[in-house]
């Protein structure tokens, strides 16, 4: 989950009415433990029951909850007297059963290394706190390959693409439609491969199919000078490295996919 993504989480909160907040079907005034009226709201305004103040849960690790951008996301959410937040240690996510995690009636939870996302769902199951975000949908996520068939789904246009699949112990594909598709062929040419019958030339795009796994390259042509553009999750000021390598990775699964020129743009899509 991106800070853009909990931004859109939070502008979606404070955009919530109280009210409509309170009435959710998923929720209950039961859940509620501290009493506030909400602003600008009386006693004769409230609904019946109503008047009490939103506990909102963070659920992640110490890392991503305790960062500059988060700390600015939960100010801004502690300027409204009709919600408290709460961030859960990190030791309790990591040692203690769901039982013993604080509660809260809204609950933002995302996916980082390390964190446990069973237990994550287990809380979510167990207290069924109002979800700002999916939880479950998270772990489609760690995978580019379900991520890019949820975009194909939605109809949301993707470069020309095939995945080289060398950790599948079947060597064909299991739909149907496509029994007869290997999933495991690479022929390597010194400006293009062919992945399962798909030609790339270059420059083109080798991405890992996990999503944990930020290291992708770019390979270019011996008409650009040859080499690879190696990506990997930011250093400092850097996110990546030139290196003469020009041969594709020969062990793991990857997706490859034609690259998409930017003029030098950074482009990233959070949903």
């Amino acid at each position: 989950m991106s800070y853009t993504e909990l931004e859109q989480g939070y502008q979606g909160l404070v955009g919530l009415g109280y009210y409509e907040f309170c009435n959710n079907s998923n929720f209950t005034m039961s859940q509620f433990s501290q009493t506030t009226l909400p602003l600008g709201e009386t006693d004769d305004d409230a609904p019946e029951g109503s008047g009490k103040q939103v506990i909102v849960g963070i659920c992640a690790m110490a890392k991503k909850s305790e960062s500059k951008p988060m700390k600015e996301i939960l100010t801004r959410l502690d300027d409204f007297d009709q919600i408290k937040t709460i961030v859960f240690p990190e030791e309790t996510i990591l040692k203690l059963p769901v039982e013993e995690w604080p509660l809260c009636d809204c609950l933002v939870s995302f996916h980082s290394k390390g964190f446990p996302l069973d237990k994550a769902i287990s809380y979510a199951k167990l207290r069924s706190p109002y979800i700002i975000n999916n939880i479950e949908m998270q772990y489609e996520l760690q995978d580019r390959r379900k991520v890019y068939s949820i975009l194909e789904r939605e109809r949301i246009l993707l470069p020309r693409y095939a995945v080289l699949d060398r950790d599948s112990p079947d060597p064909k594909s299991n739909s149907q439609q496509h029994a007869e598709i290997k999933m495991h062929e690479l022929i390597e040419s010194e400006d293009h491969v062919e992945v399962n019958g798909v030609t790339f030339n270059k420059p083109f795009v080798e991405k890992p199919v996990s999503a944990e796994d930020h290291n992708i390259y770019i390979y270019y042509p011996t008409s650009a000078g040859g080499g690879s553009q190696r990506l990997f999750r930011k250093i400092g000021s850097r996110s990546s490295v030139y290196s003469p390598e020009s041969r594709v990775r020969k062990t793991g699964s990857f997706i490859y996919e034609d690259f998409m020129p930017t003029d030098g743009t950074d482009v990233k899509v959070s949903f």
